[in-house]
């Protein structure tokens, strides 16, 4: 039996078939040594979900160009892929998983589990009304467009991320919108509420109807959802989308003993290796939403929802699994959302966050052009800084165009500690299409610049 056979390489279990599960297991096949085995409840496998509300909105024709590789990819290459398959147990003693009545062998395991929607207690509904809808997985997207092609009335519960990108591509598809946030100000996790209130104004401006500091009592209707009731008000909507955020989905590694930090994600080493009994365990890695990891500047438990992130977790424990020690670093979290012609980027700590972890911060704030003023085409800017002790903390930007650019030079400047000073001596370029002569980033600076030298 030669090296290479099946039965002589070690037995590598991943539970979940997202970013990070699909990619671990398409990167250690091919590092060899390895015979590979996918578990996922998923309908679907190696989709992007982060395009999920562009088919929604039109931009995107269909669901099926959300589809990366199909299953029979995965099992042309050889790896085991099983999808619609609950694991029911993790047992790290025997090193076996329980599944659809079977005991399931692994030498190494990867718990990528991702995250479950999290559906407020204070909101009562039937779960059983039809056409009240999460969105999470594709299987969500299609009900939902499906729901969308006869609808008149929506309404959003959560102006997060997906609430927004949702509320106006179902605006562009002239449906009447409602979209509803408990909070004052929408993006509240990314945004602080000055910039907020810039989004606010586009959004109504595009024809949402936008009702914040508010939370629904109830949802009602008779087979299908007819109404909203908010403030004693009932709001027509004949589909409900509840957007209230996700939570990480631990329960497999909870009940294996596996630590669960105090963020509600999965406890992790720099290697990505699960915690149990206060040690880690040097065959389980954990990564993706399910896993709690470290903010930059505060070095404070956070969790990281994004796509980008997951991926580079997922790299970090396939150099693991094939002998290459790889750490992941502490997280500046960049983040980009776009609104329809709006583009809605941050970076680093906002000033609630900054606030909550007692730190003092000076901002910089500034309003500028994306293009010279002469040429057609660009958009009003929006830039603020935050600093602390003169050092880059935190970034907000707000344009039509050019915001994921500023966003990752800024978390850059952020990873590498630089200062005000560095800001203002940095060199940009220059061309009409594209910029004016002086970035606004530096009036952003030199804004918080004078409040320093005022204190």
């Amino acid at each position: 039996m030669g090296v290479n056979s099946e039965e002589s390489k070690k037995k590598l279990v991943i539970i979940g078939g997202g970013a990070v599960g699909m990619a671990v297991a398409t990167h250690t096949h091919r590092c060899g040594g390895y015979s590979i085995t996918v578990l996922s409840k998923d309908s679907h496998t190696a989709y992007s979900q982060c395009g999920i509300p562009f088919v929604l909105g039109g931009e995107i024709k269909d669901f099926n160009s959300l589809l990366i590789r199909s299953i029979e990819y995965f099992e042309q290459m050889g790896i085991r892929t099983r999808l619609n398959t609950v694991v029911d147990d993790i047992d790290l003693d025997t090193k076996t998983i329980g599944c659809s009545g079977k005991r399931v062998h692994f030498d190494k395991l990867v718990i990528a589990t991702g995250s479950v929607p999290y559906v407020p207690e204070s909101i009562e509904f039937d779960r059983s009304l039809g056409n009240v809808f999460t969105l999470r997985t594709l299987t969500d997207g299609v009900k939902i467009d499906d729901a969308f092609k006869s609808a008149k009335n929506l309404v959003i519960i959560g102006a997060g991320s997906i609430g927004v990108e949702v509320a106006l591509g179902a605006v562009k598809r002239g449906i009447s919108t409602t979209l509803v946030n408990r909070g004052h100000f929408i993006l509240s996790h990314n945004i602080d509420p000055d910039m907020s209130e810039i989004v606010r104004m586009y959004l109504e401006s595009k024809g949402l109807n936008l009702i914040t500091g508010s939370i629904p009592e109830s949802i009602t209707g008779s087979g299908n959802v007819e109404s909203v009731t908010i403030g004693g008000n009932h709001i027509p909507a004949d589909v409900v989308i509840i957007s209230t955020g996700v939570k990480p989905e631990t329960s497999l590694a909870n009940s294996a003993g596996i630590t669960i930090g105090s963020t509600g994600g999965i406890v992790v080493n720099e290697n990505l290796n699960v915690s149990i009994n206060d040690d880690f365990h040097p065959d389980v890695y954990a990564g993706g939403e399910c896993v709690e990891v470290h903010a930059f500047v505060t070095g404070e438990p956070m969790l990281n929802q994004l796509g980008s992130e997951a991926r580079r977790m997922a790299a970090r424990i396939t150099d693991n699994l094939c002998g290459t020690l790889s750490t992941m670093p502490f997280l500046v979290n960049p983040w980009v959302c776009i609104a329809g012609g709006l583009q809605i980027g941050s970076v680093g700590l906002t000033s609630q966050v900054a606030l909550k972890s007692g730190i003092k911060v000076i901002t910089g704030m500034s309003k500028g052009e994306t293009r010279a003023g002469y040429y057609p085409g660009g958009s009003h800017i929006f830039i603020k800084l935050l600093f602390r002790e003169r050092h880059l903390i935190g970034a907000q930007v707000i344009a039509g165009e050019g915001v994921k650019e500023r966003i990752d030079c800024l978390s850059f400047a952020i990873k590498k500690r630089l200062t005000i000073d560095d800001l203002l001596n940095m060199e940009t370029c220059y061309a009409p299409p594209v910029s004016m002569l002086v970035d606004p980033l530096r009036y952003a600076a030199e804004d918080a610049l004078k409040k320093m030298q005022q204190e």
